[in-house]
């Protein structure tokens, strides 16, 4: 009886059968603007209240423009970048810097980090650096808000320069590699 169970189990079979899975993370750099209003931010500087007063030109907006990125990096790509380049001219005299805020919102991963309050020009400048792989969450109260203000240009012919009109000019943000 010991030889027969024996011999029944060492013919038992035994069958399995495999395949290869392939996983593919491609990778990913979106950027996105978002505002709890309008996307245009309307600067007008303080008027003089008294003669012999300047215009008040520092902190004219406070713009709750909200920038949401998703981005996944590779080996090649350790690192991106959000940059800023002002299309039109400016009034002459006058400066546009930006800051971007320390994230808030839903977002996890490696997000960015705010590199201050920047002046913007025709030149990409850095406006969040150190970005790997993460994402924002999306629409308002995610991501980094903007925070913009126009000075005069520090030239103390800069305020002569000055002439009412009404320019506009295109911010435009770009989620770029870096090394």
């Amino acid at each position: 009886m010991f030889f027969s169970l024996l011999s029944s189990v060492s013919l038992a079979q035994s069958d399995k059968a495999e395949h290869k899975i392939n996983v593919t993370i491609p990778e990913v750099a979106l950027l996105g603007l978002v505002s709890e209003t309008d996307k245009a931010v309307s600067m007008q500087p303080l008027m003089a209240t008294e003669a012999g007063e300047a215009v008040v030109l520092n902190e004219i907006s406070n713009s709750r423009i909200w920038i949401n990125y998703s981005s996944i990096i590779s080996e090649a790509t350790p690192s991106r970048k959000v940059v800023a380049v002002i299309q039109g001219e400016l009034p002459e005299g006058l400066t546009l810097k930006v800051a971007a805020s320390a994230f808030t919102g839903s977002g996890k991963g490696k997000l960015g980090t705010p590199a201050g309050l920047v002046t913007l020009s025709d030149q990409p400048t850095d406006v969040i650096v150190d970005i790997g792989s993460c994402y924002t969450g999306k629409g308002i109260n995610n991501g980094h808000y903007l925070t913009y203000q126009l000075e005069k240009e520090d030239d103390e012919n800069a305020y002569a320069m000055l002439s009412a009109q009404n320019t506009a000019v295109n911010v435009v943000y770009t989620l770029t590699d870096y090394r």
